[in-house]
Formats: C-alpha cells, sequence, structure tokens
C-alpha cells in the first residue's frame, strides 16, 4: 500500500539520510568549515533533535568558533540525552575552563569519573583544573592517580612538578621534571617549568641553557623576559637587551619586558671592565651555559687569572 503523500513527514527520517547528513557535518569540521560543519548540524538535529551525536558535535564547533556559552549549551544538551558520554563530560569540562568556571569544571569530571573511574584524560583534566584553583595537594592526588595507571605519562609527571613547585618542593619539583623529560626529552610544558625552577633557584646559567631549548621549540613572550632576567643575572647586557627586545616585538605592551630593556642598556652603558662581579668566576666551568656568550670570553683569563 502506497501512503499518502501529506502523511510521509510524519514519520522519522531514513538513517541513510541521517547518516549522511551528519558525515558531511563532520567533513565539512575536519576541513575548517565551520559555517558548512553548523549548516549541516542543524539539518541533522531538525531530522532528529535528541541525537545526542548531532549536539556533541555541535558543542565542538561552537568551543572552536569562540562560542564558548553556545558548546556549553550544545554539550549539556547531549548530557541531557545520553548522561554516560565522556565526550560530553570532557566537552562541557573543557569548555568551562575555557571561561574560568574551575569549580563547575571540576564537578564536571567528578561526574565523568563517576561512570570512567580510570579515564586518564579526566584525572589530568581534573587536576588543572584544581590546580587552577590553588588546592596543589589534590592537583596532586589525580596526578598520582594518573602514575598509578600509567607510569610512563610524561604530562602527568609534569604536571606534579609544576604543583610541587607551587608547594616549595624544588627538589621534589626537579625530580618529576627530570622524569618528564627523560620519558619526552622535547616536551615543551616539562622545559618551560625547569626555566621556572632555576629562575626560582636563582641559578642564571641554567635558566637560560633552558629557556632556549624551550624557545627552539615555542616562542612565548615570557620565555624571553626570564631569558632576559638571567642574562642580567649573569652581567650579560647585550644579550639581555637582544632577549628584552625580542619580548616587546611578541608583546609590545609588556611593562616587564620594558623595564628590563632599560636597565640592560644602563648595565651596558657602564665603562668599568669588570661591570661587577661576574657570576660564572670561579663556579662555572668551561663550556657551561652561558661560556659560549660570554661578553668578555676573549678576555676571560685575563680577568680571572
Amino acid at each position: 500500500m502506497t501512503l499518502p503523500s501529506e502523511t510521509t513527514g510524519r514519520f522519522l527520517p531514513s538513517v541513510g539520510r541521517l547518516e549522511n547528513t551528519m558525515r558531511a557535518a563532520r567533513r565539512a569540521f575536519d576541513h575548517g568549515d565551520l559555517e558548512g560543519a553548523l549548516r549541516e548540524d542543524d539539518v541533522a538535529i531538525q531530522l532528529k533533535p535528541e541525537y545526542d551525536a548531532a549536539w556533541l558535535l555541535r558543542g565542538h564547533i561552537f568551543r572552536k568558533d569562540g562560542n564558548i556559552p553556545g558548546a556549553i549549551e550544545a554539550f549539556a544538551q547531549a548530557l541531557k540525552i545520553n548522561g554516560e558520554s565522556q565526550e560530553g563530560w570532557l566537552g562541557l569540562a573543557s569548555a568551562l575552563h575555557e571561561v574560568g568556571r574551575f569549580e563547575e569544571e571540576g564537578e564536571a569530571y567528578d561526574r565523568l569519573l563517576k561512570i570512567h573511574p580510570r579515564s586518564i584524560e579526566a584525572w589530568i583534566d581534573k587536576g588543572a583544573a584544581l590546580h587552577a584553583l590553588g588546592d596543589y595537594r589534590e592537583a596532586i592526588a589525580c596526578y598520582d592517580k594518573v602514575l598509578g595507571m600509567r607510569p610512563e605519562h610524561a604530562a602527568a609527571w609534569n604536571n606534579k612538578g609544576a604543583a610541587l613547585l607551587r608547594l616549595g618542593d624544588d627538589a621534589g619539583a626537579a625530580r618529576c621534571m627530570d622524569e618528564a623529560l627523560h620519558l619526552d626529552p622535547d616536551f615543551y610544558d616539562a622545559m618551560a617549568n625547569r626555566v621556572l625552577l632555576y629562575r626560582k633557584m636563582k641559578r642564571h646559567g641554567e635558566t637560560v641553557f633552558w629557556a632556549d631549548r624551550a624557545l627552539r621549540f615555542r616562542e612565548a613572550p615570557w620565555l624571553w623576559y626570564v631569558k632576559g632576567t638571567a642574562h642580567l643575572g649573569l652581567r650579560e647586557s647585550t644579550l639581555a637587551m637582544k632577549a628584552f627586545e625580542r619580548a616587546l616585538a611578541l608583546d609590545p605592551k609588556s611593562k616587564e619586558a620594558r623595564a628590563g630593556l632599560r636597565k640592560a642598556k644602563i648595565l651596558h652603558q657602564t665603562k668599568d671592565f669588570y661591570r661587577g662581579v661576574y657570576e660564572c668566576f670561579g663556579t662555572l666551568l668551561v663550556g657551561d651555559p652561558g661560556c659560549e656568550e660570554c661578553e668578555i670570553r676573549a678576555r676571560c683569563r685575563e680577568v680571572t687569572t
């Protein structure tokens, strides 16, 4: 029997049409066509309003487009449909993190961990949320959970080191960062945390060394600034000026870098050859960080003998 044309719209769309629409939406999203992805996703939701996959994709589209309130709403809608969706809870938590709603982010991870207690990503990200709230001990407990399941997890070692650094445990922080870099020698975040550790310890040569390593992977104004202050600590005015100038090129509004540049110029104008007591005298060996670039290296023997 053939149904009258006016009644066919009452029935659910064919699975094939819905799948094709979602496939087109995902393809557009993968190619960076957010407008096209949203257009196709709208069709999918019209075809099946209670389709959690369509709401999840909508959340990802909005988040990538910078519409965080829209992303939060979309992920929440997906979770109303399927409250056990790991992707949904992770998406919601990440969107909450972007707008600084760290307590709600932590609650989202708690909900997820009740369903998936061995979710490495949830434990790591919950630790990051607690870190942002200043609860470093609880953050460390999250990272320890990860390391109990996966001891080779470099990010967990790095994050634990960062939390220990905040708690004043410099030795513990150094051990964790060592482990992170042993597991992943090119781990930028671990290098950056090493810079912060050595800066705190006023070990200027090592600060410069690790800043240089990190900068080979990614430039950041704050790294150039810290490198500049370390060169100032070593009385290396020319290198300090170059570092502060680069920091200002990346962030022209940096008051700290501008103040550092002024200090470096004042130091550079000092006529006294010795320019104060260099840290390297009697403490560093040839080949140590900073030796090759030292401004008075050509006359180092004359000064130190």
